[in-house]
């Protein structure tokens, strides 16, 4: 019983570590990478005047978005992604020198959030 349950616990960590080495792999090039949903990092980082974020969805999902916001936790942005779009520039004019957090929302769900750094000229 004990050996069944050792070989159980090492399994379980193996998935785990698998897991998060796929993830940490694939978080390299993508802010997200779901099996119909891969969602760029925004860029350039830092920004000045506006930021891009490339993206394919072609899962059944009602809404993904990117909502930005300020260091006080208040919601800035939110810039929705459309389905039959592959790319959205995003103005970053109402934004003042700083960073900011964006959060990648899928059906009202975050996914994660990432660092954003402005810098007005």
């Amino acid at each position: 019983m004990i050996l069944r349950v050792q070989n159980l616990f090492f399994s379980v960590w193996m998935l785990a570590l698998l897991a998060s080495v796929s993830f940490a792999f694939k978080s390299d090039n993508y802010l997200y990478a779901g099996d119909r949903i891969q969602v760029s990092h925004l860029y350039p980082n830092p920004a000045t005047d506006f930021v891009d974020v490339d993206y394919q969805i072609t899962a059944p999902v009602r809404e993904v978005k990117i909502v930005f916001y300020n260091i006080l936790g208040q919601e800035m942005k939110d810039v929705t992604l459309e389905k039959d779009q592959r790319s959205v520039r995003i103005s970053l004019r109402d934004f003042n020198n700083g960073m900011y957090l964006y959060q990648l929302e899928i059906d009202g769900r975050s996914v994660v959030t990432k660092k954003l750094i402005v810098r007005k000229l």
